[in-house]
């Protein structure tokens, strides 16, 4: 799937994606908390159902979802600094994408944690319908509370 709107391309998620990314500091983070981290992204590159966006020449974020089980899938997303030039079109784009994937890969629960002091990433995952399910207590790899987050 390769779509490009205005300034805006949507590829296939590459594991070195995130090495030539202006990551956030959430997201900088998981490569020096979580030791097998890069493990991880050969993992979701995998997956068909996961992508990176590209605006104006540079990855502006990564996500995707896998599978745990029949129908329930775990979503994942990183971002750079550069997710700011296009708000609006990205999180329209990301609305489209987590709206496909509930029934390209038949699932009746979608969901995602995030870490309660990223405070950005906690409005994001309202702004895309997710609802806020309970907080998760010392769950992230620092001992950081985390917010389960889920579409169902």
């Amino acid at each position: 799937m390769v779509v490009n709107l205005e300034n805006v391309g949507i590829v296939p998620f590459h594991w070195g994606h995130p090495d030539v990314m202006d990551l956030r500091e959430f997201d900088r983070a998981y490569f020096s908390e979580v030791p097998d981290f890069r493990l991880r992204l050969k993992m979701y590159s995998q997956h068909k159902h996961s992508y990176s966006a590209i605006v104006d020449g540079q990855i502006a974020c990564c996500w995707g979802a896998y599978p745990l089980w029949s129908g329930v899938a775990e979503a994942w997303l990183i971002t750079s600094y550069k997710v700011e030039t296009y708000p609006v079109a990205l999180t329209r784009g990301a609305m489209r994408y987590f709206n496909n994937i509930c029934t390209d890969m038949a699932l009746h629960r979608l969901q995602l944690s995030v870490d309660c002091r990223n405070v950005v990433a906690v409005r994001w995952a309202r702004a895309l319908s997710f609802k806020e399910e309970g907080v998760m207590k010392k769950y992230g790899p620092t001992g950081a509370d985390h917010i389960m987050f889920a579409r169902t």
